[in-house]
């Protein structure tokens, strides 16, 4: 028999990523006074800008796509997707993610070359058969889902084509798509209130909060016996969770905080995103890998079409520091092979963007025509807080003046990056 704290630190670990996406979840559509606020279910909603340090709802959100967003409500019926067709040279994504933070699956330059199309998206209930002019069908296990795009933007100057691709995305019910009468609503759902996992990572809320998910997350065929096992501790599909008594409350506690130990532990021994984000095919029952990949980044991508490639420390293998100065050098041989695009990104210690007076928190290869070039034909990004001067500011990436993080993104990674034959360019400390 498991313990009570075995059995809270295999439900701490499991619903961790699906507690941190309802926080998402609410402020995006529940709350109409959060700043977050986006749309309701079933609506999409286009942010018009990269992300910003005033975006603060997802960690480590990346400032080459704008993004987009529609939560979907799959209770009544599926929900039909359109995507325009678009540039060649420009990567438009869709990424469709269930309730455990699983990828259901892509709508992509590599699943879908630049053609667009329609794409429904059915709930665990649904099993109508595929309407014509859709051309995938993709089956989310959860009754609540998310479509998340993103729009490659190449400078300030692109913006408006960017808006013109957001603006021809389309979210209709299936029985709008078809012009037919729609199915009975379902309920209206009873929120409740969210819960910051990283702030308050030992709050009772989180059982509350996992328990509300839950109602829409049926058990998966595999995992009847675990359920049964978190039930034990009161983790079920119910909206709420029943004060435990002081010594069951600690124990709980101590059941979490072991959870988050293991968590931490995990990280330390990650290589790459790639082993953090995907599909329930390829993640399988290392739920560690999943509650990791949200703690870090929650809603990353999977390695075909994204891969995170440095950085975890400097070329001596310790922590960023913003009090001193690095040096990345790219030589021509040494430009990462990519078929979409790559950018490196700055994040404060919380994984934030950085609030800087340049308003820069990124260097992509839509930028490298512009920046200042070395003589090999390669070029230095300057890696520092205080500005490296005037005539480097254009290949200057500001950092906090204390600890920070770097994020080496390869957008639809070639074979090299795939198999880690490819090596990013150390981050040197100069001064």
């Amino acid at each position: 028999m498991v313990s009570i704290a075995d059995c809270a630190r295999e439900a701490f670990v499991y619903g961790y990523p699906t507690v941190d996406l309802y926080n998402i979840l609410y402020k995006y559509v529940a709350d109409v006074s959060s700043p977050e606020y986006k749309a309701p279910l079933n609506h999409i909603y286009n942010t018009r800008h990269v992300a910003t340090p005033e975006d603060r709802a997802i960690v480590a959100p990346n400032c080459d796509t704008p993004y987009s967003y529609a939560w979907l409500d799959l209770r009544a019926e599926p929900v039909v997707l359109t995507i325009p067709a678009f540039e060649p040279h420009r990567y438009v994504s869709l990424m469709l993610s269930d309730a455990y933070t699983y990828i259901i699956g892509y709508v992509t330059p590599r699943t879908n070359g630049h053609a667009g199309g329609d794409f429904l998206v059915a709930g665990p209930d649904w099993s109508g058969e595929t309407p014509s002019g859709i051309k995938r069908v993709f089956h989310s296990p959860t009754q609540l889902a998310l479509a998340f795009y993103r729009t490659q933007v190449f400078d300030p100057d692109d913006l408006q084509a960017v808006w013109r691709i957001q603006d021809q995305f389309r979210v209709q019910p299936l029985s709008q798509y078809l012009g037919r009468l729609a199915p009975t609503p379902a309920p209206a759902l009873q929120w409740v209130e969210p819960l910051d996992v990283r702030k308050e990572p030992t709050s009772m809320r989180f059982f509350g909060v996992l328990n509300w998910m839950l109602q829409f997350m049926p058990a998966l065929e595999d995992e009847h016996d675990l359920r049964k096992t978190f039930a034990t501790i009161g983790v079920k599909p119910w909206p709420g969770f029943a004060e435990p008594d002081e010594a069951t409350h600690t124990t709980l506690v101590q059941g979490m905080q072991a959870g988050l130990q293991q968590m931490m532990a995990h990280l330390g021994q990650v290589k790459s995103s790639g082993e953090l984000f995907g599909s329930r095919q390829f993640l399988g029952h290392n739920y560690l890998a999943r509650a990791v990949g949200a703690m870090v980044g929650i809603l990353g991508n999977s390695a075909d079409e994204y891969l995170g490639i440095g950085y975890h420390g400097d070329s001596d293998g310790q922590p960023f520091d913003g009090s001193r100065a690095y040096r990345i050098k790219f030589t021509p041989d040494t430009m990462p092979p990519v078929r979409a695009f790559w950018s490196i990104t700055v994040y404060d210690e919380a994984m934030l963007l950085y609030a800087n007076p340049l308003k820069r928190y990124v260097i992509n290869s839509s930028m490298a025509g512009d920046l200042a070039m070395d003589p090999d034909g390669g070029f230095t990004l300057y890696v520092q807080h205080e500005s490296p001067g005037a005539d480097k500011e254009i290949n200057w990436l500001p950092v906090p003046q204390g600890s920070f993080n770097l994020t080496f993104r390869a957008y639809q990674p070639e074979a090299a990056i795939l198999d880690f034959t490819y090596s990013a360019p150390p981050v040197v400390i100069v001064g």
